[in-house]
């Protein structure tokens, strides 16, 4: 009792200090005092992706992208080398009122993504060597190719803000007459070809005309309206030549050809060397929004192409990350996938400080939020919103499932599933907490949520156990069940936030009946049923065998309504992760990340690198990914840069959690401007396993606790910054607006925040294709 009353009184003595010291150090905590040293170019240069050889497909190729445009490079015979033209808007508009339920996937089918065509270059020798490499500093490709008897240079880059690719090509000796030509493909959906079910009438052949000032353009004019047109100009100056090409696509209007040949003409006009520094300019100022630093070789390279990966694939208010991102290769999936595949994609935004690469999300989903109507049966029409599993990029249509019976004829499976759009809301909410952007709430999150819940008011059933329980649904990759555990928890997870959204907004009753029934809601959802292997997939159904998806732990994460504060929480967290990954065998990717992820919440960051380290063979030599023998999916390495971040900092329930889950292996850790709910921007260090300092950023202002990992601190912070220790490690801090606090050992000096990275360790890996002799 003695030792307790003296620790009481330490705690007490230390808060009154700190807080008395937080109102009088502005002169030593400057408004911006965290020094950025980080030698960028350097630093990205150590992680570009590298090739001692021609890539041969598109799992080796360097790629490019502007978050709409993009392209590959890679060898496709002896003397030949293609790069392909993508565009993530050019989709095929069949009238979603025409879909035959009878097709799987008829969405994809009648709206999903086309192929447009292709760039070759034809040397006249054969090639024997080269040497390339993927600059992520400029996001610039380059490289030398040789023949017995000449040498090539090229470079490419999709300019980060025109809609326009350059290509550059010099030869000399026996390479000497190569020349780029564009090849136009036939406007064909990828699905259709695998499936061998091909769409009637089949769009027309593309078009090529030619201007006299010598710019020429492939014209798609699609069957069901719209088009895509590719433009492109080469000028030759000796023995070098340079291409400018530009692919875009309209709908309804058919004005994509003038939208292309604008864009071209643009850019051949410029000034070479401003328009290529407005585009490293573009990348440069992104990549320094945040820094993250861990010290493994592997999983630092891999990180950073990921966030370049991110930047080629989407852009503010763009288009939301397919499965394909705008590199559409042969594929059954070139569309979006709801059920898991874009919220991954989009997971990341968040914590890294990148609100542009998520911002897609909530724009497309309030542009096309009449669709999300027109997806439920005609009953529920008036008062919900639903996702289908897949849909069109570019409309999101695509028929939502429906619990109970389902809607007949489509298949058993994809008739039943219903959650997806609450989740993907919840990527939405992302935005809005790190945010604290009340337009997005307002405009976005709060009306999409309503119609979205309410979707699942029409389904709900009281029973004898005075529980409101949900019919027959289906628990995505697994089966069906009724009470399934991945609706309730998005449920759950979305009737919550409503109530809570509503109380934020000042909304009472009187101006918003539905308040009372989400409580209604709240008291009465039915329970997740769990046995003695922990989550269940619903009532009466066991995780009885593998299953590659998560979506039975979803409360777990990314939902955080089921956290492991209590021990009992935590031993269910830690029984249900065990249990879903005891069955052997692979799976997929995203089982490992989201067994990552699930790992990092608990604390334990040896079983998260574990996790993460398994990931390794699923990666292709360029980071991408494949699944159902060799078709791309972008999601899971995106998702594999989220689950570093979750290591690092992780922020729910009202708390920054700093280093949460580093393994024993990073001891040397360093980032910089991560965020956290609240719109906190945390910078940290460690060093030999220990916390070296913290500094928290208020950019609105608030209230937030801090876990530092550091049971005895120190602290500083700017005028009107207040910190109590709420436990051993725990600090409450309120900010106003641009206040910051910074932590540090109470056995140390006040250090300086300098932001470097750390020593490396691990072996030396290089992305790419690196062959030995």
């Amino acid at each position: 009792m003695q030792l307790k009353t003296q620790y009481s009184c330490w705690i007490f003595i230390q808060t009154v200090l700190c807080v008395l010291a937080a109102g009088k150090v502005d002169n030593v905590l400057a408004a911006d005092s965290v020094t950025d040293a980080v030698d960028w170019p350097a630093m990205l240069a150590h992680h570009d992706l590298r090739w001692n050889r021609l890539p041969q497909t598109w799992k080796e190729a360097p790629f490019l992208g502007n978050g709409e445009q993009g392209t590959m490079m890679y060898q496709i015979d002896e003397k030949t080398i293609r790069w392909d033209v993508g565009n993530s808007a050019a989709h095929d508009h069949r009238p979603f009122e025409q879909d035959d339920f009878n097709e799987k996937n008829a969405p994809v089918l009648n709206r999903g993504r086309h192929f447009i065509g292709h760039l070759r270059v034809i040397f006249p020798e054969a090639l024997v060597a080269s040497d390339s490499r993927l600059k992520l500093w400029d996001a610039e490709a380059v490289g030398t190719i040789h023949s017995a008897n000449g040498v090539a240079r090229w470079t490419t880059l999709v300019h980060a803000s025109e809609p326009v690719m350059r290509l550059e090509l010099s030869t000399e000796g026996g390479l000497d007459g190569a020349r780029f030509s564009y090849v136009p493909e036939r406007a064909t959906n990828p699905r259709a070809i695998r499936a061998k079910t091909p769409r009637e009438p089949a769009n027309p052949p593309p078009v090529i005309n030619q201007f006299a000032d010598g710019v020429q353009v492939a014209v798609h004019n699609l069957h069901a309206g719209g088009q895509t047109a590719v433009a492109w100009l080469t000028v030759k100056s000796g023995q070098q030549q340079t291409l400018w090409l530009s692919v875009k696509h309209s709908y309804p209007e058919s004005d994509a050809s003038s939208q292309a040949v604008s864009a071209v003409r643009k850019a051949a006009a410029a000034d070479s060397t401003q328009w290529i520094a407005q585009h490293r300019d573009w990348w440069h100022r992104y990549y320094r929004q945040s820094f993250v630093a861990t010290g493994d070789r592997f999983w630092d390279a891999f990180y950073w192409i990921q966030q370049y990966k991110l930047a080629s694939a989407t852009r503010d208010k763009g288009w939301i990350i397919d499965n394909q991102g705008p590199w559409l290769q042969p594929t059954a999936w070139n569309a979006i996938w709801w059920n898991l595949n874009a919220q991954l994609s989009h997971s990341g935004f968040a914590t890294a400080n990148r609100r542009e690469m998520g911002s897609a999300m909530s724009h497309r989903l309030y542009l096309c939020r009449d669709n999300l109507a027109k997806n439920v049966a005609a009953p529920y029409q008036a008062d919900s919103y639903a996702l289908g599993r897949n849909t069109s990029g570019w409309d999101l249509l695509g028929h939502a499932g429906q619990p109970g019976t389902g809607r007949p004829p489509m298949d058993a499976s994809i008739s039943r599933e219903c959650g997806n759009l609450l989740w993907a809301l919840h990527n939405v909410d992302l935005e809005y907490r790190y945010w604290q952007d009340t337009s997005i709430r307002d405009r976005v999150l709060y009306p999409l949520l309503v119609r979205a819940v309410n979707y699942y008011r029409h389904f709900l059933q009281e029973e004898a156990d005075g529980y409101l329980h949900l019919p027959e649904t289906y628990s995505p990759e697994y089966r069906r069940a009724d009470d399934c555990t991945y609706d309730l928890d998005l449920l759950r997870w979305g009737n919550a936030r409503l109530i809570s959204l509503a109380a934020e907004m000042g909304k009472t009753e009187t101006d918003e009946p539905l308040i009372a029934t989400w409580r209604e809601i709240e008291a009465k959802l039915v329970p997740t049923h769990v046995n003695e292997t922990g989550r269940m997939i619903g009532r009466g159904v066991a995780l009885t065998g593998r299953h590659r998806h998560f979506s039975h732990l979803l409360a777990i994460y990314p939902l955080h309504t089921l956290t492991p504060d209590t021990d009992a929480d935590r031993e269910l967290i830690k029984t249900s992760l065990d249990h879903w990954h005891s069955f052997g065998g692979a799976m997929a990717g995203y089982s490992l990340t989201g067994g990552a992820c699930l790992s990092a919440i608990l604390g334990d960051g040896d079983r998260a690198l574990d996790f993460l380290n398994g990931l390794k063979p699923f990666l292709h030599a360029n980071t991408f990914y494949s699944e159902a023998g060799g078709l791309p999916v972008i999601e899971t390495p995106l998702h594999g840069a989220t689950t570093i971040q979750e290591m690092l900092l992780q922020s729910w329930g009202g708390r920054l959690r700093v280093f949460p889950a580093v393994p024993q292996k990073w001891s040397d850790v360093q980032f910089h401007r991560l965020r956290g709910e609240g719109a906190y921007l945390v910078s940290a260090r460690r060093e030999r396993g220990a916390t070296k300092w913290l500094r928290v950023t208020a950019e609105v202002g608030g209230s937030v606790e801090v876990q530092p990992r550091l049971t005895d601190a120190q602290w500083v912070g700017s005028e009107g910054v207040k910190v109590q220790v709420l436990e051993p490690g725990v600090y409450q801090v309120d900010m106003p607006k641009d206040g910051h606090v910074l932590f540090w050992p109470s056995d140390n000096r006040q250090p300086e925040a300098k932001v470097t990275t750390v020593p490396r360790h691990g072996k030396e890996h290089r992305f790419g294709i690196i062959d030995k002799d």
